[in-house]
């Protein structure tokens, strides 16, 4: 792709990922609510007037009119911005995945090698912003990510097998099969043992679990697109970054407010950064674990 293309390219893909993040926003507030995400149009929760295009215009409209409905004067969250920033960033990341001139991607961002895969790619990174923020705010995680995540992981993996590094639709449908497999059933089988453990000591209560089921669902979502090795590495480090997190807090002797911290959050950190960096990670294990070999890489 000539360099003018791409650059004209990638300033489409930001805004394209502004405009969608917008529509995320919806999807955040009214998923959980069981409500349309279509209907009815947006409107200001304070004075309930219809928010007209030109109010809610992404980012723009936000600084603009200075975080404020342009009516009842009530203020707007800043994380409207910010998901419609975050995810015109990350598509920004995608489309940087696929360099001009056959260039290898700046920042040791991952390659991507065909550009059916982009759109596919972009569809995950809204799925983890949806969760993230839906679990931030409800310590849940919807099943239309979830369920939905596992179904079309797989379906897409058959129609795009270089999602795994596969030229053939079946062996791309068994990859995403297998990671959906090693992220959902050691967890499930976790939670299914540790809940019979802790009902038998008298711990939990007979409808109480050892441990969240979206948050499964969720990681065989994930292992469905990025397969199992994407699956271990998001366990792995949403366990190192949940640790980190808490420390401060078992320092200080606020342990009950780790409570308010959900895990579905450092899941989708864990995915998104092996989605970029994930090859990086393999070399480096690779290169410290067997530097003899490291020839080979």
């Amino acid at each position: 792709m000539p360099p003018d293309l791409w650059l004209m390219g990638a300033i489409f893909v930001a805004v394209l990922g502004a405009l969608i993040g917008s529509f995320l926003n919806v999807c955040i507030y009214r998923i959980p609510l069981d409500q349309s995400v279509v209907t009815p149009r947006s409107r200001c929760m304070s004075c309930g007037k219809l928010i007209p295009w030109y109010h809610n215009l992404p980012v723009i409209s936000y600084f603009v009119l200075r975080g404020k409905c342009a009516y009842c004067k009530a203020p707007f969250s800043f994380r409207y911005a910010f998901v419609e920033m975050l995810t015109a960033f990350l598509f920004l990341t995608v489309w940087c995945m696929t360099p001009p001139g056959g260039a290898a991607p700046l920042f040791g961002l991952r390659p991507i090698t065909s550009l059916a895969e982009t759109p596919v790619w972009m569809l995950f990174l809204c799925g983890l912003i949806i969760a993230t923020f839906v679990d931030f705010d409800h310590f849940i995680i919807p099943d239309s990510v979830s369920i939905g995540g596992m179904v079309a992981g797989v379906a897409l993996s058959a129609l795009v097998p270089s999602l795994h590094g596969e030229m053939i639709w079946w062996r791309g449908l068994l990859f995403s099969a297998i990671g959906l497999v090693v992220g959902f059933a050691p967890l499930q089988t976790i939670r299914l043992v540790g809940t019979w453990i802790y009902r038998r000591t008298g711990r939990l209560a007979k409808d109480e679990y050892a441990m969240g089921f979206g948050d499964i669902k969720f990681i065989g979502a994930i292992g469905a697109f990025l397969g199992a090795s994407g699956a271990i590495f998001s366990i792995m480090a949403a366990a190192l970054v949940g640790t980190i997190v808490a420390l401060p807090f078992v320092i200080v002797g606020k342990k009950a407010l780790l409570d308010r911290i959900p895990f579905g959050p450092y899941l989708a950190l864990g995915a998104a950064l092996w989605f970029i960096w994930g090859h990086l990670v393999v070399r480096y294990f690779f290169l410290f674990a067997y530097p003899s070999q490291t020839i080979f890489l």
